[in-house]
């Protein structure tokens, strides 16, 4: 087996510890890729048109109607999403 240069240990995969058993789904969970999803999972802040501010965070558009007049954007860190309609 290779050894560290610095450290002196084996290069080898150390056992998973707690904390990432407790975590793998934060860290391996796939975002949901539906609308359907979305609107049932997370919570609906409002239209932008009605004045809404969004939150800061990373905002993905994940609907949109097919003449570009109606847009959903979510966040899935915030687990939220919001809509824009536009003439």
């Amino acid at each position: 087996m290779s050894n560290n240069d610095i450290t002196g240990d084996e290069i080898k995969t150390k056992p998973s510890s707690q904390s990432y058993r407790d975590n793998y789904d934060k860290i391996f969970k796939k975002t949901p890729k539906d609308a359907a999803t979305i609107t049932r999972e997370y919570e609906y802040l409002g239209s932008l048109n009605s004045g809404l501010v969004p939150p800061e965070g990373k905002w993905r558009r994940f609907n949109q109607n097919r003449r570009g007049t109606y847009e959903v954007y979510c966040c899935d860190k915030l687990r939220s999403y919001y809509d824009v309609y536009c003439d």
